[in-house]
């Protein structure tokens, strides 16, 4: 058993120790009081802190850029296009045909060709890299070509409605009349592509019938040369025109040794054979016959021994071919001919050119940056993190205690 005086010292012990704790507790609610809350600090470092930041480059060192706008559309003369499902509702043509070409002029905006042309036209990389620009909107003077182009890209903006076929685009700089000259000189570029565009459909469209022309051309001219050749060989205009001559010749002298014949055979009734007259006859009608001989031999009516034909049916023969190749070269020529203007038209009707109905102007106000609506997205985004960021601390918190 415990003794009266065991259990006062016992007791006196425990509210001693129950006195330190209280004291302790107090102590360390007052230093907890003393000090901000560690989500305060976060609040104020990762959310207050850079939005005075963003605030301050916005308000005092943010560069003023100024936007000009243009707008163009790709359009044809081709009167055979068809009229699409919103065409015959609206009216409109279809701009399928040129649908293509649009997006080859969208590629052409953000291309490193368009960038080079602008920059020596107005002096891109020195504006953008200027010292009065502020360091984050700035250009670095020594940039590769491919970060200008990265930095080209965020210079310019792009639309497209497939529907219309209307391209309009934006170009920025940090003046108004620099932005209008940029305008101007990528809308001078753009209508040169598309001139080159259609130069080059043009082109393509006619080759084939030009190279048939020329073929078609070259045949001829070869008939023709070998038709003059055998007319300096042969020395002959027209063997044809020639034997038709000899033709009408032979019939001539047939006719009149048939004359002669019906009169040699009247006299003989009357008179004596060895009559001067009859004898006379006798000889005409021996001279018309040799020459009637003479003449078919000439033209080939006769087969010259075992040889073939005559000379003069060879002749024929050879000159009726060149004429027959001549007849379908000078039909081919004239049929490529037809096909050349016939293409050509269709070239022509298929032409493109640009459409612009939006000029650029000098803008009187700067329209970027959009300090408010950055300034909203920024703040968003930083409460957003800063919220996710401290539930999850907790969270782990809450889990390892």
């Amino acid at each position: 058993m415990t003794s009266p005086k065991n259990d006062k010292q016992s007791e006196s012990k425990g509210k001693v120790l129950a006195l330190g704790n209280a004291a302790a507790t107090a102590a360390s609610d007052r230093q907890e009081k003393g000090r901000p809350s560690r989500l305060l600090v976060s609040l104020i470092l990762c959310v207050v802190l850079p939005l005075i930041a963003a605030t301050l480059y916005y308000a005092f060192f943010a560069t003023d850029r100024y936007a000009a706008r243009a707008g163009f559309s790709i359009r044809g003369i081709d009167t055979n296009a068809g009229i699409d499902g919103i065409g015959a509702l609206t009216g409109l043509a279809s701009t399928g045909s040129t649908t293509s070409d649009s997006y080859i002029v969208l590629s052409y905006l953000g291309s490193r060709e368009l960038l080079e042309a602008v920059d020596l036209e107005v002096d891109l990389r020195g504006v953008y890299s200027s010292r009065e620009v502020d360091l984050l909107s700035r250009l670095d003077a020594d940039a590769t070509v491919e970060d200008f182009l990265e930095y080209w890209n965020r210079r310019i903006y792009t639309q497209f409605d497939p529907t219309s076929g209307i391209i309009e685009f934006e170009v920025q700089s940090f003046s108004p009349e620099h932005a209008q000259e940029m305008a101007a000189a990528v809308l001078r570029l753009t209508q040169t592509l598309v001139n080159e565009l259609s130069a080059n459909a043009r082109r393509d469209a006619l080759r084939f019938a030009r190279e048939e022309v020329e073929l078609q051309e070259a045949r001829l001219r070869q008939a023709l040369s070998a038709i003059r050749d055998f007319r300096a060989s042969e020395q002959s205009v027209d063997p044809s025109a020639s034997a038709a001559l000899e033709i009408e010749l032979i019939a001539s002298l047939e006719a009149r040794l048939i004359d002669v014949n019906a009169r040699i055979a009247a006299l003989r009734q009357t008179l004596d054979e060895n009559a001067p007259s009859l004898t006379a006859l006798r000889r005409n009608a021996e001279a018309l016959a040799a020459q009637i001989v003479e003449r078919r031999e000439a033209i080939g009516s006769e087969v010259l021994g075992e040889s073939g034909v005559s000379a003069v049916s060879q002749q024929l023969a050879l000159y009726e071919e060149l004429e027959v190749e001549r007849s379908l070269a000078q039909q081919a020529y004239a049929s490529a001919l037809t096909s050349l203007e016939q293409a050509r038209r269709d070239a022509d009707r298929q032409q493109r050119y640009l459409a612009v109905h939006l000029q650029p102007q000098a803008p009187e106000s700067a329209q970027y940056p959009r300090s408010i609506r950055n300034l909203l997205i920024l703040g968003f985004a930083l409460v957003a993190a800063w919220g996710i960021g401290a539930l999850m601390t907790y969270s782990v918190r809450d889990h390892l205690t």
